[in-house]
């Protein structure tokens, strides 16, 4: 079920807004039909109304319709997808959602756009340094724009009173603008900000989040991702990648200390000599799994590994080897066992985790069996020999998984994989 509803009143709207929400991880569909019956495999649903050059009457009307077929009790963000040069019939379909989703709620205005040059100063919009009505915009032989004050072209037909907080406002403590916020909403159903850079969006997201209110996000898109982004935060709903490093090359060495100053990792090492006997073996993965679970709230990225780290020394598996009267092969089969099934548990115990990074041939193969999947779909190569796709069946089927050797790749190469990942879920 779609988490995020986005309704837009153009395509190219709609698929920009999903871009956006790509960014922080989340799987998005820009769609052009309403279907009841379809099963999208998607966080998010943007659908577009092609309603910006529509009357006012129409325009309601197939906002309207879209938000009845695309309502759901499960859903944690709708979003009133905009223009960010506010053509369109913004009052009217704010009135359209506020209508029809029927549970009180508030629509939160951020028209400000910085990445793309819009922002608003005390009701003002300028694009690139422009006033509005003089930019581009402006001009529009279909919908120009006549003047730059953002709250007059927001409450055009709007049927809701409004509240405006300038930069003023969002320059106060997240207390006091908190504090405003829900006075405001005693009698208003619409709030409008000012913001001229991401910083104020930000703020802005982590003030609404703090108020507990229902409300619907209208803005051209920066707002909405930001905001949502506060909320998987605030809902623990951010998604992870675990990486399973059983390699002991020395490159895979210099991979993992890059690595670890590059990003914040929640690192565990496991004590290979536990491995080979039952009763310490049972520990050994009891004691891993509580240990990730302390942190699974705290971190989006984890590492279990049984490779040498900094000045630690590699086993001797022929030494081993010659202790446990076996194999070398067979040692080596023992440690890969006992690492993806301490991967596997971690995965169905936490069921936290969107995306696996596998390093070592051994280790892949052990986990895919782990995981009774029947084969991988292979998307794309991120370098030569280290290939992103999905699982296949079995316990986690769609687990984004990379694959590489150990031998595979320079210093960069895990976080180039974890950005692939990343970028997809």
């Amino acid at each position: 079920m779609q988490k995020y509803i986005i309704i837009a009143d153009d395509l190219t709207g709609s698929n920009a807004t999903c871009s956006l929400f790509k960014k922080i991880g989340l799987r998005a569909a820009s769609i052009l039909k309403l279907q009841n019956d379809i099963n999208y495999d998607v966080d998010v649903i943007s659908y577009s109304t092609a309603s910006r050059g529509l009357n006012k009457e129409e325009a309601y009307k197939k906002v309207a319709e879209a938000i009845k077929i695309l309502k759901n009790k499960d859903v944690l963000v709708y979003n009133k997808r905009i223009d960010s040069t506010l053509r369109g019939n913004i009052g009217t379909e704010i009135n359209a959602m506020l209508d029809n989703l029927e549970d009180n709620r508030i629509a939160v205005v951020v028209p400000a756009y910085p990445d793309s040059g819009r922002i608003v100063v005390n009701k003002t919009m300028l694009v690139n340094g422009v006033l509005l009505e003089n930019s581009d915009a402006g001009k529009d032989p279909k919908t120009p724009i006549k003047t730059s004050c953002v709250e007059t072209l927001i409450q055009k037909d709007s049927k809701y009173s409004s509240t405006y907080f300038s930069l003023a406002d969002i320059e106060q403590s997240l207390e006091k603008i908190v504090k405003k916020i829900q006075k405001a909403i005693e009698k208003s159903k619409v709030l409008i900000f000012d913001a001229v850079n991401n910083e104020d969006i930000i703020k802005i997201s982590k003030a609404i989040i703090q108020c507990d209110i229902n409300i619907i996000t209208v803005d051209s898109g920066p707002f909405t991702m930001y905001f949502s982004k506060e909320l998987q935060k605030k809902k623990h709903l951010e998604k992870k990648i675990l990486m399973v490093i059983g390699s002991v090359t020395e490159t895979t060495k210099k991979q993992i200390e890059y690595i670890l100053q590059e990003e914040d990792i929640f690192l565990v090492k496991m004590k290979v000599e536990s491995f080979f006997e039952k009763e310490s073996r049972t520990k050994e993965i009891e004691r891993v799994i509580s240990f990730v679970k302390k942190g699974i709230e705290s971190y989006d990225l984890f590492l279990v590994t049984t490779s040498p780290i900094g000045d630690q020394k590699k086993i001797d598996l022929q030494e081993v080897a010659k202790k446990l009267n076996t194999s070398i092969e067979n040692v080596s089969k023992i440690i890969a066992d006992t690492l993806t099934e301490t991967v596997e548990k971690l995965l169905k115990e936490t069921q936290k985790f969107e995306g696996i990074y596998s390093s070592g041939g051994d280790i892949t193969i052990a986990l895919l069996e782990k995981l009774k999947a029947i084969g991988v779909e292979i998307r794309e190569e991120v370098i030569p020999l280290a290939a992103y796709g999905r699982i296949i069946g079995g316990d986690f089927p769609n687990l984004k998984l990379v694959s590489k050797g150990g031998m595979v790749g320079d210093e960069k190469t895990i976080k180039l994989c974890l950005h692939k990942i990343k970028n997809d879920i």
